[in-house]
């Protein structure tokens, strides 16, 4: 929005300038005439002129040191922090709580409330928190 408006106020005084160098003198009682026309040209010079500054004034700026430096993850340490969230032990009451305690007789899958038991087992063998 900002950049908008002074690319507004930039076309806007550029062709004011314009109109003025060009047109004849009025005369102070008569009313004025519909205002100066933008071309594309008028534009064109304000959206460069207006991005030129924004720059400027964004290179102006001091970056902290951590933007400066690029931190490029490399697939060692995407592997190491996968391993690392596995090895992580759960706490027995949050969804991944039963991650290394089968939930199963057999080839009978439990779940729900029925998988409580199976909480308190987990427990008592060190697979949660």
């Amino acid at each position: 929005m900002k950049i908008a408006c002074k690319l507004v106020t930039v076309a806007w005084l550029c062709a004011a300038a314009q109109a003025g160098a060009q047109a004849p003198e009025t005369t102070p009682g008569a009313a004025p005439g519909p205002g100066p026309q933008l071309t594309q040209s008028m534009i064109r010079d304000a959206v460069r002129a207006v991005l030129a500054e924004e720059a400027q004034a964004r290179d102006a700026l001091p970056q902290p040191q951590m933007q400066q430096v690029t931190i490029r993850a490399d697939r060692k340490y995407e592997q190491f922090a996968a391993a690392f969230a596995e090895a992580k032990v759960p706490d027995c009451l949050h969804p991944d709580g039963l991650k290394r305690q089968p939930t199963s007789i057999g080839p009978i899958g439990i779940g729900g409330v029925y998988a409580l038991p199976f909480v308190a087992i987990a427990k008592l063998r060190g697979k949660c928190n």
